[in-house]
């Protein structure tokens, strides 16, 4: 049996659990791992089960996860898939997209995972709840599954198709994977009265807010790692502004990217909205998913940083892209 993993990651955790994926199903078949960008979509029918995984982004895939498989995945009927995601608090509706898309393109999905994994996005808290995470026992958990998988896989394969997991709907998969539409419902904490701009970042998981770009301060194009790096293309330099339009995902990988800080967003009036509508919901869902056994957490609650969020990071830029 031969196996590809497919996975998009910024920061190194998904490509983390993806490799310890891999490791696992080595153990019993040969497989390859490859960037969601550097895929060569016409190998993909050589294949006999593909992975594929990113993270979760205001509580649903990343654009570019999608658009891969509704436009790019091709000659894929009958073969075996897999979804996996790393996130916050929230996997969200991640898998609920992801699954059925799979399905639609004619592959058999045999399992799905999700993990927990640090957080660095400008409007979050630093520490933040799930720092610290993949560690050694996520990995150990994301080389079993790939061991499992394969294992599956390979049974299903031999005509054991009882072995073919439901996918679970409704009020099962959002108790399973919580982040269904705004926070603000998940949790029935006292909680002050919504402004405007609570409203909205809430109805949007942060997807929609203003940002000043200074071309100015732009060195573009003797520097081009906005634009070589966008997951979904949407940075046009002839453009005004150059960020933004429909296929934006407001990941505001370019933000964090940018040595010359030529993206500006108002990040301490966004962070103090997190603080005063959002911070007592995400504390209750912190603590539910510890009592419940399906988080380990490793940043004592006290400790979280709700006055030092990830944009007060004074070094920059706060990331590098990631190299291959």
């Amino acid at each position: 049996m031969k196996s590809l993993i497919i996975y998009y990651s910024q920061t190194g955790n998904t490509e983390k659990i993806a490799a310890a994926i891999r490791d696992g199903i080595g153990e019993s078949a040969a497989c390859e791992f490859a960037r969601l960008q550097d895929v060569d979509t016409a190998d993909l029918a050589t294949y006999d089960l593909i992975g594929l995984g990113a993270p979760v982004w205001h509580r649903r895939e990343p654009s570019c996860l999608m658009n891969f498989i509704e436009y790019t995945m091709n000659r894929v009927e009958g073969k075996h898939a897999f979804a996996f995601c790393t996130h916050g608090l929230l996997p969200g509706r991640f898998f609920a997209r992801v699954v059925p898309a799979l399905s639609q393109r004619g592959l058999t999905v045999v399992g799905w995972r999700n993990w927990y994994c640090a957080v660095t996005m400008p409007e979050k808290p630093k520490p933040y709840f799930t720092d610290g995470h993949p560690d050694a026992i996520d990995f150990e958990e994301a080389r079993n599954f790939g061991r499992d998988i394969a294992e599956r896989s390979h049974r299903i394969y031999a005509g054991e198709t009882d072995l073919i997991p439901a996918f679970p709907q409704g009020s099962d998969y959002d108790d399973l994977f919580p982040g269904r539409g705004s926070s603000w419902q998940l949790k029935k904490v006292q909680k002050p009265t919504p402004t405007p701009t609570a409203r909205l970042l809430e109805q949007t998981g942060l997807r929609s807010f203003d940002f000043t770009f200074h071309r100015e301060k732009c060195l573009y194009p003797k520097c081009t790692l906005c634009v070589d790096n966008c997951p979904t293309n949407s940075i046009d330099m002839g453009a005004d502004p150059p960020i933004g339009g429909k296929r934006c995902d407001r990941c505001w990988y370019c933000e964090q990217i940018c040595p010359r800080v030529a993206i500006e967003v108002d990040w301490p009036a966004i962070a103090k909205v997190i603080n005063e509508h959002v911070a007592p919901g995400f504390i209750e869902i912190y603590k539910e998913a510890q009592a419940r056994k399906r988080f380990r957490p490793l940043v004592p609650l006290e400790k979280v940083g709700w006055d030092t969020f990830w944009y007060t990071n004074k070094k920059r830029p706060r990331l590098k892209p990631l190299e291959h």
